[in-house]
């Protein structure tokens, strides 16, 4: 045991010392074990991936996040399964995207509607893997997935290339619907490469600028939901008829942010609101961008890995991984692997000339003891326990074409 402490204190320290960012890759590049727990819960015998929050049923999200699990893992045979499911299910007739939501309790997809992030990772998984096991028809169908997705998915507003969250739904005569916590950044970087059009490089410089906008209440955040209004010269709003939080979606903005743009305004707003000391070391899991009221309740350990992810970022590799199998649901568990394969991952550079960095907003003054002196938290106190509700673990408003699971002041049965 001895021999062992010793060891994981060289390798943390050699971590330290190899600059920012790579204490927290040092130690949590996820090992074999991660997927092989993501699996054992999340994974059905067929192939398909169980979202565990929402009633069981399955997402183009989940199945795309198991695929790129499994190629970054070298597991072919489980690639192929998620894969030959994804196809048989979630195919939509009308091009080479996948429908969004898969119920298994209903014969009939209630919604052939695609949705964006699950087709983005669906097709970076599909590039990995065919480099990885040399299968052209990979290459193949992500080649003809990034096309559509260009063709189906990306429109311009104000001079802006936008990404919308699906094909169907998200555009309207005042203006369009848009989730940045689509912008899946390497996902779009990857297919810039196999599908050349520089439609890609504008989707991820107008999307910076954007989130560079798109900044609400106290802690200047983006929202889950964002509204951009046709008129010329207009700028970004909450979305209407949503909810008006930084939470559960909008997290992975901070997680695609890290993951290659760890400069970002956007990454250091949410850090800032993370580690704000007024929490005393407890993350809330969604602030409200319209009252600054936050969550009566701790976030998941899949919010706590991205805040660690974030800190790295900065050069502070302190805050320990959560572990899969610290997740309360399928969600929280994929972004803990997406974290810790992002901080063994060293950005790259953009395919575009990067935008200028505003000045730093000042951090709220706080004062102590009725003096000028920053408020710091001497330690970090224990994270209380999230409420005992599985099916609220995640209450997000994924969309195109329903709400998921939610608690009971965002139900609205009402579809989306």
């Amino acid at each position: 045991m001895r021999h062992r402490a010793l060891l994981w204190y060289a390798f943390v320290c050699l971590g330290l010392l190899a600059g920012p960012g790579m204490a927290w890759a040092a130690f949590t590049a996820p090992p074999l074990s991660e997927w092989q727990a993501f699996t054992s819960r999340y994974l059905g015998a067929d192939g398909r991936v169980i979202d565990t929050a929402n009633a069981g049923i399955s997402h183009s999200e989940g199945q795309g996040y198991g695929m790129f699990f499994a190629a970054h893992f070298g597991d072919r045979r489980r690639f192929e399964l998620i894969w030959e499911w994804t196809r048989a299910n979630l195919s939509r007739s009308e091009d080479s995207l996948f429908m969004w939501r898969f119920d298994p309790h209903h014969r009939f997809p209630p919604d052939s509607n695609n949705a964006t992030d699950g087709d983005l990772y669906i097709a970076w998984a599909l590039l990995r893997a065919a480099e990885r096991w040399e299968v052209p028809e990979y290459r193949a169908r992500a080649t003809r997935m990034g096309r559509d997705l260009l063709r189906c998915c990306v429109v311009e507003s104000q001079g802006r290339r936008l990404l919308l969250p699906g094909a169907a739904g998200f555009r309207e005569s005042e203006g369009v619907i848009v989730n940045l916590s689509y912008y899946a950044f390497g996902a779009i970087r990857a297919l810039s490469r196999a599908v050349p059009d520089p439609d890609w490089a504008a989707l991820e410089r107008d999307a910076l600028a954007l989130m560079r906008q798109a900044e609400f209440g106290r802690w200047r955040l983006p929202p889950d939901w964002l509204f951009l209004p046709a008129s010329p010269g207009s700028g970004p709003t909450l979305a209407v008829g949503r909810p008006t939080r930084f939470s559960w979606d909008a997290i992975r903005i901070a997680l695609n942010l890290a993951w290659t743009h760890p400069e970002e305004p956007t990454l250091d707003a949410a850090r800032r609101f993370w580690s704000d000391p007024a929490f005393n070391g407890r993350i809330p899991a969604w602030v409200d961008l319209r009252s600054d009221r936050v969550a009566p309740y701790t976030a998941h350990a899949g919010v706590q890995a991205i805040y660690g992810l974030a800190r790295a970022r900065a050069g502070d590799g302190s805050v320990a991984p959560p572990l899969v199998a610290d997740a309360p649901d399928y969600y929280g568990a994929a972004l803990i692997l997406q974290a810790r394969i992002a901080a063994a991952t060293p950005p790259e550079a953009p395919a575009f000339i990067p935008l200028p960095l505003p000045p730093p907003a000042p951090p709220p003054e706080r004062r102590a003891f009725g003096i000028g002196l920053p408020v710091i938290p001497w330690r970090l106190r224990p994270l209380p326990t999230e409420p005992a509700e599985p099916n609220w673990a995640r209450p997000a408003f994924l969309v195109p074409g329903g709400p998921r699971a939610t608690p009971p002041e965002l139900v609205d049965r009402s579809r989306r």
